[in-house]
């Protein structure tokens, strides 16, 4: 196999781990929040906040949660989301590296 091909499997999978970590944070996040506002179902919050290709569900989810202000929000919880909001910029960081990575092996591959 050939270097480039190498890198550009390597850059890929890197991209691809930091773009699941992204998601995966961002549905921790809205099943946080969706929890400490109270709403029903924040499980299902969650993944309707991952759906879609343009981001619609977050959006939608934004929007929405508007109406209802933050009533119980636990110490633990607080730090749960300052951690989950590191990991999801751990992840962006990844999914950078890996996307320009892939650029490079492309062009000067």
């Amino acid at each position: 196999m050939e270097n480039s091909a190498i890198f550009a499997v390597i850059f890929g999978a890197i991209t691809f781990v930091g773009a699941i970590e992204i998601v995966y944070q961002i549905y921790r996040l809205t099943i946080i929040d969706a929890e400490a506002r109270g709403l029903k179902h924040p499980k299902l919050w969650g993944l309707f906040a991952i759906n879609g290709n343009n981001s619609s569900g977050l959006l939608m989810y934004l929007i929405g949660r508007r109406k209802y202000p933050i009533t119980h929000l636990s110490e633990s919880s607080r730090k749960d989301m300052e951690q989950r909001k590191k990991s999801a910029g751990i992840g962006l960081a990844f999914l950078s590296v890996g996307a320009i990575g892939m650029i490079f092996t492309m062009l000067f591959g």
